[in-house]
């Protein structure tokens, strides 16, 4: 016999659900059995095939003990299925056929359901049976239509969906979490100014968030995954936006999907969500633009740009060569002398990575003075770094993207009151959609810019002490073109006088 009970998900998360389906499955094997003692007597059943909470409509989806049953009747392990009804065997016209194939090769076999009056083993039998197959299928495709479309204008007015709790927010799911939002508003704040999301995944575990399910580390404790810690920061319910993705683009996406592609827009306006949120949408869409540039130049495999989840030195990469000009890399100590393990780094030009192998320095020296010069220098121009960072205007495009919004809906009420075709409104629709997705582009790198340009200001170096090293770097490399280290003989005492600091445009050489 073949048993099969769909999640039911108007159950779904009530403590008594299983007991109803285990019910639903117990009362399919009542009304089997009851159809098997009306059999003749040499007609017994052998075995038990049940998928439960499986669907049989979904043909990404493979039921298992149905591929079973039906490698059990093509072998001859069993001459015969009794099943409830067709849609409980099959929903797919392919899974039909499938059944079908094996009783036309074995027309002795039984195959009998208890509803509907189908019997496989005659010509009529099967054919009623494929009908009804067809049938369910049509049923299911008509119901995810009406699914997706009343998902669709939930999303438009800006109502949740049914989900667990998002990280952020309390169990109400609207109002923000005390300790959780404010994790994600320093790293929104921070990702511009270096930031990683490694750092912000470090942080949330340090925190003490345990995700339901995920993988394990070295130490067997469930921590959260860096495309997870991504999707979090990255998802526009951060900045109170709505976003939906539709079922058939979760089912043929290969690995996570990029959420701020997914925003809803109404008449050319994103949809603002009933939910408070950590930050504005400013300053989601600087993070998102700066994590968007780094995960294009770690495509393009830029060297400079190379995707650092544990930065720990200040002036790797950043420190050069004074003979060959090539950059230098950390390479802590294990073993060696007693000085050498004092200072337990050093800066290398190493040969391995293109370097004439020339030069070695102690790293902590160079660090503390590069610092020292970096934070002084910072310091004595923070006003003309800050009157840089007012004048970058990111809504200088914000009065076009009103009058796009004005004309999408415009298109579309003259296509409704029939004084447009549908094709000319949507021509219209699609090429002020592209101008929008421009400018929306535009104004995100103006706020990335802008932020960029406040990493130098009073209350961002105030905090210096507590930045984590990628951010420190990142302000570093702002003002600082390069460390260049000269040689010195082997032996000799740190010289500051053999360190020079290159600036950036616009700086003082040191």
């Amino acid at each position: 016999m073949y048993r099969r009970v769909s999640e039911d998900k108007a159950l779904k998360g009530r403590a008594s659900s299983w007991r109803e389906v285990e019910e639903q499955v117990k009362e399919q094997e009542d009304a089997i059995r009851a159809l098997a003692a009306s059999l003749p007597d040499d007609v017994a059943i052998v075995r038990d095939y049940c998928d439960n909470n499986t669907p049989a409509s979904d043909p990404f989806i493979i039921r298992q003990d149905f591929e079973n049953m039906l490698k059990d009747l093509e072998a001859g392990v069993i001459r015969g299925i009794l099943f409830l009804h067709s849609d409980r065997l099959a929903r797919l016209v392919y899974d039909a056929a499938r059944v079908c194939r094996v009783f036309e090769m074995n027309p002795q076999y039984i195959g009998l359901s208890v509803e509907g009056g189908v019997n496989l083993a005659t010509v009529e039998g099967r054919g009623m049976f494929v009908m009804q197959a067809t049938v369910g299928n049509m049923e299911i495709g008509n119901t995810r239509r009406r699914v997706t479309r009343t998902n669709r204008r939930v999303a438009e007015k800006g109502v949740m969906h049914g989900a667990p709790r998002p990280f952020g927010w309390g169990e109400d799911r609207r109002t923000l979490h005390d300790v959780e939002a404010k994790l994600i508003r320093k790293a929104i704040l921070a990702i511009p100014g270096g930031y990683k999301i490694a750092d912000f995944k470090r942080a949330v575990t340090e925190y003490g968030y345990v995700p339901k399910e995920t993988k394990r580390s070295r130490e067997g404790v469930r921590v959260i995954q860096h495309s997870a810690a991504e999707q979090i920061l990255m998802s526009p319910r951060v900045c109170g936006y709505r976003f939906h993705i539709p079922e058939e683009v979760r089912r043929t996406a290969e690995g996570r999907l990029w959420l701020p592609d997914f925003i809803v827009y109404k008449d050319g306006k994103p949809v603002v969500g009933d939910w408070e949120a950590p930050c504005s949408p400013e300053e989601w869409q600087a993070a998102v633009d700066e994590v968007k540039r780094r995960k294009e130049a770690n495509k393009k495999g830029l060297k400079s740009e190379k995707h650092d989840t544990t930065a720990v030195y200040f002036l790797s990469g950043i420190v050069r060569c004074g003979k060959c000009s090539t950059p230098m890399w950390s390479n802590p100590y294990t073993e060696g002398t007693t000085s050498y393990e004092r200072w337990g780094f050093r800066y290398a030009c190493l040969s391995s990575q293109g370097g004439c192998g020339g030069v070695t320095r102690m790293g902590p020296p160079i660090d503390d003075l590069a610092e020292t010069a970096f934070l002084l220098e910072t310091r004595a121009t923070l006003g003309e770094v800050v009157k840089k960072a007012e004048e970058i205007d990111e809504t200088v495009h914000d009065k076009r993207l009103n009058e796009i919004a004005s004309e999408i809906e415009d298109a579309n009420a003259r296509r409704r009151e029939k004084r447009i075709s549908t094709s000319a409104a949507l021509d219209l629709i699609e090429e002020l959609e592209a101008e929008r997705e421009k400018l929306t582009s535009k104004r995100g790198q103006l706020a990335l810019q802008k932020r960029k340009k406040a990493i130098l200001t009073p209350d961002a170096l105030a905090g210096w002490e507590n930045l984590t090293m990628t951010e420190k770097r990142t302000r570093l490399k702002a003002a600082v073109r390069a460390v260049i280290v000269h040689p010195l003989g082997r032996g000799k005492p740190f010289d500051p006088e053999m360190i020079e600091i290159v600036w950036q445009k616009n700086q003082t050489a040191a």
